[in-house]
């Protein structure tokens, strides 16, 4: 059972596999934690693994792109759609982790996003 909040994005997301092969997808959500994407297209995700992945917040965040280092918790295929859930094991990029995580949080609150300082 989840124990954090979950926040909506809107982000890019490259999902990186043991072959340097990079794949788009779409960030559902996000957390401390944990994350799930989405994809129109097949990507090899397995179970249990570890991947690296480079998230791109949206343009009006002002921030840059961070990678983490995630393991997969569930893969759902669908005919037209691919999901997909991870924990989060390392963020390389703590400042832009935290700074997204607190630009999603003032958005579900309804709240203007506080204009990052980087």
């Amino acid at each position: 059972m989840r124990n954090e909040l979950r926040f909506l994005s809107n982000a890019l997301v490259y999902v990186v596999n043991e072959s340097k092969k990079e794949t788009m997808a779409n960030l559902r959500n996000l957390s401390q934690g944990g994350l799930s994407i989405q994809s129109d297209n097949y990507i090899d995700i397995v179970p249990n693994s570890s991947y690296v992945i480079a998230i791109i917040p949206e343009e009006e965040t002002n921030i840059e792109q961070f990678k983490l280092e995630i393991e997969t918790r569930w893969v759902k295929l669908q005919k037209s759609k691919m999901e997909s859930g991870f924990s989060v094991i390392v963020p390389f990029d703590e400042d832009g982790f935290n700074d997204y995580l607190e630009y999603l949080a003032q958005k579900d609150k309804g709240h203007p996003p506080p204009e990052s300082a980087h």
